[in-house]
């Protein structure tokens, strides 16, 4: 935030404007409400061309901003006052927390950024400010923008056709579905955390989504059973080839 410096900071094995929609949503529940502007270092994942004042916003992104209540501005190029407030953030982080530490998966790494976000970035006072971010954020608080009771929710929608072996894709990793729908189309639903599979309006598998893998497979129980095979008898002739009469 502009005036409190507050930061907030959320990891992604790669940035879409799905990623960035889960961002600002993740980023204005942290604050607790929004600035009226959202200024942008001309990202090409929010602006569907242009840059600084003739920056056109997409419009999938700019109706998402305004469900949030607010707006963005695409800084104007090379402009050192707004992108200082940009880039300062980011080399702090990678000097600050990066260093050192090792992560088991995206949700410890987020989990530990979250935490350093709250306890020593947020905690320690700047010289600017005179003060820490947390106790200017008091002050900014109520001329926030507070959040809509219902919030957009973020995914994206595919039709997927289930493939002989029971699986879909998404995104390079598979996921299991019942057998009976091989070769069926399903709609899937991919959220941060989870896939959703539907089939004729109907949710008929739930994945945890697999972050930061490639050529991975989910399989659920019961999706795919492999069917008991009895032992196989030998005929009657060749018993009888092995004389093993009946008779005998």
């Amino acid at each position: 935030m502009a005036y409190s410096r507050r930061l907030f900071i959320w990891y992604y094995p790669r940035f879409t404007r799905f990623e960035a929609k889960d961002f600002l949503l993740r980023a204005a529940q942290f604050m607790d409400g929004t600035c009226p502007l959202c200024v942008i270092d001309n990202t090409s994942v929010i602006l569907a061309g242009g840059a600084g004042p003739d920056a056109v916003f997409a419009p999938e992104m700019a109706a998402f901003a305004r469900a949030l209540g607010f707006k963005f501005m695409a800084h104007r190029v090379n402009d050192p006052d707004r992108k200082a407030r940009i880039e300062r953030p980011f080399a702090w982080v990678e000097d600050n927390f990066l260093p050192g530490r090792s992560f088991s998966s995206f949700d410890d790494l987020n989990a530990q950024a979250l935490k350093w976000c709250v306890e020593v970035a947020n905690a320690k006072p700047k010289r600017s400010l005179g003060m820490a971010p947390e106790v200017a954020y008091v002050m900014e608080k109520p001329y926030l923008t507070s959040l809509s009771i219902v919030l957009p929710a973020v995914y994206e929608v595919f039709e997927r056709v289930v493939d002989l072996y029971g699986f879909v894709s998404v995104d390079t990793n598979r996921y299991s579905t019942p057998e009976r729908l091989v070769s069926k189309t399903v709609t899937v639903y991919k959220h941060y955390a989870s896939i959703e599979i539907h089939y004729k309006r109907t949710l008929v598998a739930s994945h945890p989504r697999l972050l930061g893998v490639r050529d991975a497979r989910s399989t659920l129980p019961g999706h795919h059973t492999i069917p008991k095979r009895t032992p196989r008898q030998p005929s009657l002739q060749a018993q009888l080839l092995c004389g093993q009469s009946p008779c005998s």
